[in-house]
């Protein structure tokens, strides 16, 4: 069943979903390169960094991108009127190298949900990668959202 605004603040300490698992691989890693302009013909020079993971390893942009898609996928909020829009990311750290082959998910817990003014909610949610197999997390985030009721304009 599907959340709305009004009921965030009240369940402020709790887990908001728990994503599936996603299995990354080496074309996602090429994908994201692609996108964001690590490659020669932007850089240069070939985009390797020297890391001992080579090619393998999972970018922690890549990883910290994903929160994107796993919130609209999995996180049932109805939104009734309004629109979410990025505010911007606290503590982040990458805590374990995700390598391709390896399966991730999200556990999201809503931190935060209070009226920064009238009708804007400021939501931030603490996101658990976590690496299948692993009791380690691969990364932590607080995100921070801003859902504007759509008659106050942004």
């Amino acid at each position: 069943m599907a959340r709305t605004l009004d009921e965030l603040p009240a369940l402020t300490g709790t887990e908001l979903f728990r994503s599936g698992w996603v299995e990354l691989g080496i074309e996602h890693e090429r994908a994201f390169g692609e996108a964001t302009f690590l490659r020669e013909d932007f850089l240069g020079r070939p985009p390797d960094n020297g890391d001992p993971y080579g090619e393998r390893l999972i970018s922690g942009f890549l990883l910290l991108s994903m929160l994107v898609a796993f919130h609209k996928r999995d996180l049932d909020l109805d939104l009734q009127g309004a629109y979410g829009l990025n505010y911007g990311v606290d503590r982040v750290r990458f805590l374990r190298p995700v390598l391709a082959g390896e399966s991730v998910r999200v556990r999201a817990d809503l931190i935060e949900a209070r009226e920064k003014e009238p009708g804007r909610l400021r939501v931030v949610t603490r996101n658990t990668l976590d690496v299948r197999d692993d009791d380690k997390p691969a990364m932590v985030a607080d995100w921070i959202s801003l859902f504007v009721r759509e008659d106050d304009g942004v």
